[in-house]
């Protein structure tokens, strides 16, 4: 037997694995670790294509942090944005249409050591409740309608990282702003792009999706006379940053990219029997964000093979949309839902429907068994128990992808 650890949310838990049955153990490559203080002075002092942030000159800067769905180090990488800012300056969780932070996500995860200075300073965006200013709409017809406090404010600031997405090429950059400070209608015109084949994950050329979102920055920075500066990070799927770049909105996100890819690309030789596909830290926070888990396990499965996700979902569904649209119906009726009458999150129906009708999902979480049975999952309470159910179902290799949220998937070539 080979013994493999992964995560559960944080905590570590390991599966048994008879020898001859492993295919192998897919890992981000290990990046360097560095001082990650360091990395962000470097990131700050030598910015792309942008002055430096401590030469802006802004009576008043709007910070814009992610959300608790996000691994991203936002304290730490407070601890030199705020030393090089002058003037006034608050803080915006750009939750994009999630829902608004806990009082200990705010205190864990979001400000950190930062909460007793800077929460009366911190407000979350709502998609559908905060004030929007109208700036038109891009050339596919999306509208763009941006949170007031991004044009009340001389210099905007986005704090996020740079990870694979499963249908918007890339996180980071750009997602500070749009779809993460944007009207609810704006960011259901632009996610409906989703559902398009050139909307995947890892790409970014020609990604209509990708490029609408960028169409959207441009029109707040043109048109609301906004100026942006950006530090993203790279991250591990424990959420250790690696890599850092700070400057222009734009191009500082791509030389990210660059990095980011070539780390997080994994290759199998050919499709696995049973993938188990980890949603590791926060990524696993609920159905919603897990999701992206099984999206990377999505080509790397074999035809009538099993994949395990592997996801504690300790908030629930999240966002219901692509559920409720999933529950008790056939994927005939889903995928004539979804293209009649598309709202926002059906894109996931979609994606998950593609995948059900090519093999089956376990699902390890602590949702109730009955939610997951009722849109064709079948449910686990434990993750070995749910690999041993794969193995007594399927006879061939078994695929691990510790950090499935984080990776974009590949074959060999000769096996795509």
């Amino acid at each position: 037997m080979v013994r493999v650890e992964v995560l559960y949310g944080d905590r570590p838990v390991s599966l048994s694995i008879p020898d001859d049955r492993l295919m192998g153990v897919y890992r981000i490559k290990a990046p360097p670790r560095v001082d990650v203080d360091r990395l962000l002075e470097e990131a700050l002092d030598r910015p792309v294509a942008s002055e430096r942030l401590e030469d802006m000159e802004a009576r008043r800067t709007l910070i814009v942090v992610n959300d608790a769905a996000r691994l991203t180090p936002t304290p730490r990488m407070l601890d030199h944005v705020l030393e090089r800012l002058r003037g006034e300056v608050r803080i915006i969780v750009a939750t994009g249409t999630h829902r608004a932070p806990t009082e200990e996500e705010y205190r864990e995860l979001i400000l950190g050591h930062h909460y007793g200075r800077l929460r009366s300073l911190t407000i979350h965006h709502d998609a559908k409740a905060s004030e929007f200013v109208d700036l038109g709409r891009t050339s596919r017809g999306t509208p763009v309608r941006i949170n007031a406090e991004v044009l009340r404010s001389d210099l905007v600031v986005t704090l996020g990282s740079v990870e694979p997405h499963y249908f918007a090429g890339y996180t980071g950059g750009r997602k500070s702003i749009a779809p993460g400070l944007c009207a609810y209608d704006c960011v259901e015109a632009n996610h409906r792009m989703a559902l398009l084949p050139d909307a995947a994950l890892g790409r970014l050329t020609g990604n209509p999706l990708h490029e609408d979102l960028e169409e959207v920055v441009r029109r707040v920075m043109e048109r609301g006379g906004v100026r942006i500066f950006s530090l993203n990070v790279a991250i591990t799927g424990e959420g250790r940053a690696w890599a850092s770049r700070a400057g222009d909105i734009f191009e500082s996100f791509y030389s990210l990219v660059r990095e980011v890819e070539g780390r997080y690309s994994v290759r199998l030789p050919e499709r696995a029997d049973v993938v188990v596909a980890v949603a590791p830290g926060e990524m696993g926070i609920d159905l919603y964000q897990a999701h992206k888990a099984l999206e990377a396990a999505k080509p790397l499965v074999r035809d009538g093979g099993v994949v395990i996700l592997v996801a504690p979902c300790w908030d629930g569904i999240g966002p219901r949309n692509f559920y409720d649209l999933l529950v008790d119906r056939s994927p005939e009726e889903v995928r004539e839902l979804v293209h009649r009458n598309y709202r926002l999150g059906y894109h996931k129906s979609a994606k998950i429907v593609e995948l059900l009708e090519r093999a089956e999902v376990y699902a390890v979480t602590e949702l109730e068994p009955e939610l997951l049975r009722r849109i064709g999952f079948r449910p686990f309470s434990d993750p070995q128990e749910a690999l041993d159910e794969a193995l007594r179902r399927v006879d061939g290799k078994v695929a691990v992808l510790p950090e499935a949220s984080l990776i974009v998937p590949k074959l060999a070539e000769n096996n795509r």
